[in-house]
């Protein structure tokens, strides 16, 4: 025999914590065939569930409500009650209440969006730092390469201006010691000379 019911879950947290998808999902396990959940915040937050199947299974269902809660709810009461009224099917509800999370859902996809595309940018940015940088690097490397060729080119100069040097030292020291000798030879000449005036005066 079709039966239906109202079940009204209380408490301080029990919307904005996915409490109708985890109601949706569980009532497919089940298979219920007519459900509908809605959310209420008069005197205090409330999830309204309408339930209808054959007594049994929707006996199961509400048991189940009883006694397994949402993840992050925070539930007070669970109170259950006949209902006369309509219930559209359990699976229009799926669709429905799957069509209303996409409708949450895109101004958050849009915003991680927008996050995302601001996120390019900054690293669009620290990129062209990035580049500006390895430039500089470049140019300094380049520069040091150039200091690196000038002294070497300074060290090459200055060997041979040392080996200039000892030449120029060996020609003076060979040209000074000719002199020399041949001072002492014209030294020893006069005194031969003086020495034959001497003998012929005498």
């Amino acid at each position: 025999m079709m039966r239906k019911f109202k079940v009204i879950i209380r408490g301080p947290k029990v919307i904005d914590i996915g409490y109708r998808p985890f109601l949706a999902v569980n009532a497919m396990k089940i298979g219920i065939k007519s459900l509908y959940a809605y959310n209420m915040s008069k005197d205090g937050e409330m999830v309204v569930v309408l339930v209808g199947d054959e007594e049994e299974r929707a006996r199961e269902y509400i048991n189940f409500i009883r006694s397994n809660f949402a993840e992050h709810s925070d539930v007070a009461s669970v109170e259950e009650m006949a209902f006369e009224g309509e219930i559209m099917e359990a699976s229009e509800f799926y669709k429905s209440l799957q069509f209303e999370q996409i409708t949450k859902a895109v101004p958050y996809i849009i915003e991680i969006s927008k996050d995302q595309k601001r996120m390019l940018a900054k690293q669009d940015i620290m990129i062209e730092k990035q580049d500006v940088m390895i430039e500089k690097q470049d140019a300094m490397i380049q520069s040091q390469e150039t200091s690196i060729g000038v002294l070497r080119k300074v060290k090459e100069d200055t060997s041979a201006i040392k080996e200039d040097i000892s030449v120029l030292r060996k020609d003076t020291s060979e040209s000074l010691y000719e002199k020399y000798e041949e001072l002492c030879r014209e030294i020893a000449e006069i005194k031969a000379t003086l020495s034959e005036i001497k003998a012929k005066v005498a």
